[in-house]
């Protein structure tokens, strides 16, 4: 993660004017919207009316309904024996009959238009015209038709599409059919009481978790949290808000709107997380500011949107020069730890500081750290802020009983301020935790003692979140065993908990599974502990099928012939080639570069390490590289060293050439040149060094212009070191010889382009094995000298093209990339905090793909799952002493005020 407070590049520069995707645009406007209405709904889905674009009418929706469904209807109920349901030509209107619970139908078969509905509706003469699958009434008569039919037939699997149906009637689909959806409600009413709601528990995977039509379908809604604090900040008080919330469920862009009625002062740490607010601000038209590396307000920028004065060019009419002190127009400014004190200043020049909120992201990072450069500067933030209103943001942040010397602190500062805990978890995927012999890991795995299993639970409960990492099958089977067997108080039985299928879906069944492992009758516990040992399975299963260097493992066959009724002998054993499986135990998936590849599906993984090096070397060692082949790439990737080498000095010489050009341009009084008055009568040096640098492009000078071909030609000579495809991890050469006989279906593979390659194999500042694991579509994520690399991997991550990307521990705050799965190396020592966020970079994007979290140390995750009293968490007591104006210090019992010391500006900035 880079945390160093410095000024924007260039390139961070260009990078937040790419616009978002039209889908992430969508949830962007639903979310500064919320801000006036939280209980907003949006779907995009098309009923036959949108899909139309005609205007709604009922005649028009008697037709529709008459064309594509009435018929289908009819016969679907008459011919399933549904007697709920009648077809009478003598009633008069669609009605219920309450005192026989027959629901009455009655639409003509002939619905008369006029004549401009008729030309609006010409274009649908032809059915086919119609997008059946992508329209939502027709989806719905689809799953009505399964379920009834496969009702009749007593197929169970009736069940999965009663569910289905009863979540997607209530979306805010616009204009859908009402007598479809009014046929739909009645058959869910009549059929409730023939649902067993512990098949639907037993069956929830399918049910819910992959059930594509529940997310495909489901309306854009604000997140709980978003909508508690859009509440919360309406108080005309002074305010802290604790904010806590998964990673990935929009905390860091609910700032986007906050900004609706508050200017936003947006602190981060890693600043790739404000570059990538910024950049979704940007693309709703948000007016920023940024703060990076400034001592003082006169250091703030401002992007174009947020320019009040500034000068055009004459000829573009674009903006040319931004007058960085005027900043009335801001509405969210973006700085780093550093420049908060100057980004704070700057706001209040413009605005009371009563209707600005400061909104610290993630300001936990450092706080695991004993002594870290950032402390002072917190501790400085926090003790000059002047802003009322202050919003701390972290999936891990302490919770509210734990800030206590912070809150004080706060109240001291800010009579009458109020206090608010938001804290909100988020289920809608399931990330299983799978350790590192391939089980997935539960609480009821983690202990044989009742009594540390109930530690286990109480921990659960207060970190919500954990739900999230939660295996919906194995949670499901353990209810079930529980149900079958009565081993749970009465309290704990299912039928106590669920008195509906409203009362089932993801979340509730995991919050039901914590229950039951709290209410289990003790005495059962051995029982129900040795059972599960037993019968657990391997979710990722060791690669038999080929040894450590892709030979084919094959068993010894013996072969016996039965001589026409002869007694059966043994003959000599045919033997194939034999090659031995020697994996080491706990290392199920770790041949990420070979024979474990194929497991890492559907999208990019993270490998968080502290030793990258050994992490980078052990994925090229394993990666089965013959040595001609290693050489052959190695001495390439020498001869393009040379070659840098070579370029960088004609590059320091061209430069020093060209900066006496200028010089000797800008500074010669006897040159009458036009070029040389032009310089002269510009004002601006910056200017002036811009109209040099164009004479300079286009000069005749002999000495500059060879310089220029010769760097040109050597670029030519960079050699491009390429891999065969059985080298790259899933690509289908390497899937042919390391995983033939599985199941490769969803194995997710690079896409790096050749320029990239080459851009990388130009650097001279990059390790030689970085070059390599490049090849093999690994980036390696850290704080390092070469910030071009970093900048290819980023745009690289962000497009989803690295197959894997080895990152530090640091690097796992704000990342924004989407990875579907995580490694966690021994060599890491985080705290439980710490390792929820690690798990937090997993499963961000919107759909439920396959999702794990491979850890690679058991006691990582006995870490994950113990209760730590406070008083054990260095984050809580970093914060409390940090954030907090008086000088306080935690003395292994209590906390104490001491006498203030005197800082150094020096040694804080």
């Amino acid at each position: 993660m880079d945390l160093k407070q410095r000024k924007l590049s260039k390139s961070e520069w260009d990078s937040i004017e790419i616009p978002v995707s039209k889908s992430e645009t969508e949830i962007l406007q639903l979310i500064v919207s919320g801000f006036s209405n939280i209980h907003i709904k949006i779907n995009k889905t098309d009923s036959i009316f949108t899909y139309l674009k005609i205007e709604y009418n009922s005649q028009i929706e008697d037709f529709l309904y008459v064309k594509f469904f009435a018929d289908k209807i009819k016969t679907l109920i008459q011919s399933n024996n549904i007697n709920f349901i009648k077809f009478e030509a003598e009633k008069r209107s669609n009605k219920t009959d309450d005192t026989e619970k027959i629901y009455y139908i009655n639409i003509s078969s002939i619905v008369r238009l006029k004549s401009g509905d008729q030309i609006r509706l010409a274009r649908i003469d032809e059915a086919d015209s119609l997008n059946y699958s992508n329209i939502y009434d027709f989806i719905l008569y689809n799953h009505l038709e399964q379920m009834i039919q496969l009702k009749s037939t007593n197929n169970k699997q009736w069940i999965y599409y009663y569910y289905t149906l009863n979540n997607l009637i209530k979306n805010n689909v616009d204009k859908v059919i009402r007598y479809l959806k009014e046929i739909i409600e009645i058959c869910l009413i009549n059929f409730e009481t023939d649902i067993d709601l512990l098949h639907i528990v037993a069956n929830s995977v399918n049910f819910i978790e992959k059930n594509v039509n529940l997310l495909k379908y489901s309306d854009l809604t604000l997140y709980d949290h978003q909508k508690e604090i859009y509440t919360a900040v309406r108080s005309s008080k002074p305010k802290l808000i604790l904010y806590i919330a998964p990673t990935g469920t929009g905390k860091t862009l609910t700032p986007l709107g906050l900004s609706e009625n508050y200017k936003i002062i947006f602190v981060c740490a890693a600043r790739h997380v404000g570059l990538a607010l910024a950049r979704s601000a940007i693309s709703i038209g948000k007016k920023i500011a940024f703060a990076f590396g400034c001592s003082a307000a006169e250091d703030v920028r401002l992007h174009y949107f947020a320019a009040k004065e500034y000068t055009k060019d004459k000829r573009s009419g674009q903006i040319r020069k931004v007058d960085n002190t005027v900043g009335h127009k801001v509405e969210i400014m973006i700085c780093d730890v550093r420049s908060y004190i100057a980004s704070m200043y700057y706001m209040l020049s413009f605005n009371l500081a009563e209707n600005i909120i400061t909104y610290w992201d993630e300001p936990t990072i450092t706080m695991d750290y004993e002594n870290h450069d950032l402390h002072q500067i917190i501790k400085k933030n926090w003790k000059e802020n002047i802003i009322p209103n202050v919003v701390l943001s972290s999936a891990t942040l302490p919770k509210m009983h734990e800030l206590t010397q912070t809150i004080a602190d706060f109240q001291e500062k800010f009579p009458r301020a109020i206090v608010t805990n938001i804290l909100s978890n988020d289920c809608r995927k399931t990330i299983p935790i799978i350790n590192n012999n391939g089980y997935v890991v539960m609480p009821h795995y983690l202990d044989e003692d009742y009594n540390k299993i109930l530690n286990i639970v109480l921990n659960c409960e207060e970190n919500l979140t954990l739900l999230r990492y939660f295996d919906l099958k194995e949670a499901s089977d353990f209810i079930l065993f529980i149900e079958a067997n009565e081993y749970c108080k009465s309290a704990a039985k299912f039928n106590r908990n669920f008195a509906s299928v409203e009362d089932i879906n993801m979340k509730s069944i995991k919050l039901y599974y914590l229950k039951l492992l709290k209410n289990i009758i003790p005495e059962h516990w051995t029982t129900i502990y040795n059972h599960f040992k037993i019968a657990r399975t391997k979710r990722i299963k060791f690669n038999n099928t080929v040894d450590n260097k892709g030979n084919v493992i094959e068993n010894k066959k013996n072969v016996h012939k039965d001589n026409l009724g002869e007694p059966i002998s043994k003959t000599n054993s045919i033997q194939l080639p034999i090659v031995h499986d020697t994996d080491p135990p706990n290392s199920c998936g770790v041949y990420v570069t070979t024979k474990d590849a194929y497991t890492l599906t559907d999208g990019p993984t993270i490998f968080l390490a502290d030793d990258l090096q050994k992490i980078a070397k052990f994925c090229i060692q394993q990666a089965n590289i013959p040595s001609v082949v290693m050489k052959d790439i190695m001495d390439k990737i020498e001869f393009n060293n040379q070659i840098n080498i070579r370029i960088a000095k004609v590059e320091k010489e061209l430069e020093l050439a060209e900066e006496q050009l200028t010089s000797k341009l800008m500074g010669s009084s006897s040159d009458g040149s036009k070029e040389a008055k032009k310089l002269k009568g510009n004002k601006s040096d910056k200017s002036a060094s811009k109209i040099a640098n164009k004479i300079i492009d286009k000069t005749d000078d002999r000495s500059i212009v060879k310089m220029k071909e010769e760097v040109e030609v050597l670029k030519s000579m960079i050699k491009n070191a390429t891999l065969d495809d059985m080298f790259i991890p899933n690509r289908l050469a390497h899937l042919n010889k390391w995983a033939q006989k599985l199941n490769t279906n969803n194995a997710f593979t690079s896409n790096i382009e050749e320029d990239n390659i080459v851009s990388i194999m130009l650097l001279d500042d990059v390790d030689d094995s970085w070059k390599i694991l490049l090849l093999l579509g690994i980036g390696v994520f850290t704080e390092h000298k070469s910030q071009a690399y970093t900048e290819i991997m980023k745009k690289l991550a962000d497009q989803q093209r690295l197959y894997l990307i080895i990152a530090d521990s640091d690097y796992i705050y704000g990342t924004n990339y989407q990875f579907c799965h995580g490694y966690l190396s021994k060599d890491l020592g985080l705290t439980q905090e710490k390792i929820i966020q690690a798990l937090g970079r997993i499963g961000r994007n919107n759909i439920q793909q396959e999702y794990s979290a491979r850890f690679r140390d058991d006691i990582q995750i006995a870490t994950l799952f113990t209760r730590f009293a406070s008083e054990d968490k260095v984050e809580v007591i970093n914060m409390n002493q940090l954030f907090n104006c008086k000088n306080v210090k935690w003395n292994g019992i209590e906390y104490i005020e001491l006498p203030e010391e005197s800082l150094d500006i020096k040694d804080v900035l």
